[in-house]
């Protein structure tokens, strides 16, 4: 019985790169492909897939919840998280949600396979010692503002994607700041835009 595989991502054409990549390998069969969050778990709840490959950007939703609530809906469920954000800081914590694996997306089709192979066999990356990058002592929601801000996204814009208070934000921006060695609101945000644009990731 071949491997069961949802496909989470919302770029159209490299979800679809991903999933003719997938088709023609034996023991691999796509399920399911969704373009946001709220799919991911409604698809999840009716097909059951075995494994996820879960971008970590879904338009305004945390890719890093979705992981952690998935595995907790269905704990049998492996996840390979395939991201163009930057392993050192993202990688451990998205072993730490719950996924299998981490592989970036500069990589091939060949380690995407690979990864879904060694998780439906049970194995686990192991979270690594130490990270690179100025933004791995900020927490996890702190994390979640900076790329948020990289994006362009005001307070009050960042607030309601999150869930949160206007002040909740403004208090993550500071505590950012004052981590991240930045003088004013304005260093921050060009900070913020330039991490997301030397990995490419700038919408």
């Amino acid at each position: 019985m071949p491997l069961q595989i949802l496909v989470v991502d919302d770029h159209p054409l490299f979800r679809a790169g991903v999933v003719a990549a997938l088709r023609h390998e034996t023991g691999l069969a796509i399920c399911a492909e969704a373009d946001s969050a709220p799919l991911a778990r409604e698809l999840a709840a009716r097909h059951h897939p075995d494994a996820a490959i879960v971008d970590l950007m879904l338009n305004d939703d945390d890719g890093l919840r979705l992981v952690r609530e998935l595995r907790q809906a269905h704990p049998r469920l492996r996840i390979v998280v395939l991201s163009m954000l930057d392993p050192g800081v993202y990688a451990p914590r998205a072993l730490q949600a719950g996924a299998s694996f981490f592989v970036s997306k500069q990589e091939g089709p060949a380690a995407i396979i690979a990864a879904l192979h060694r998780a439906a066999a049970n194995e686990r990356a192991a979270v690594p010692a130490h990270a690179a990058g100025p933004q791995l002592g900020l927490s996890e929601r702190e994390l979640q503002v900076f790329l948020q801000l990289g994006l362009g996204r005001s307070t009050q814009e960042i607030a309601a994607a999150l869930g949160v208070s206007v002040k909740t934000i403004e208090s993550h921006r500071e505590a950012i700041k004052a981590k991240l060695g930045l003088p004013h609101a304005n260093a921050l945000v060009a900070r913020a835009a330039l991490w997301l644009r030397e990995q490419g990731l700038a919408r």
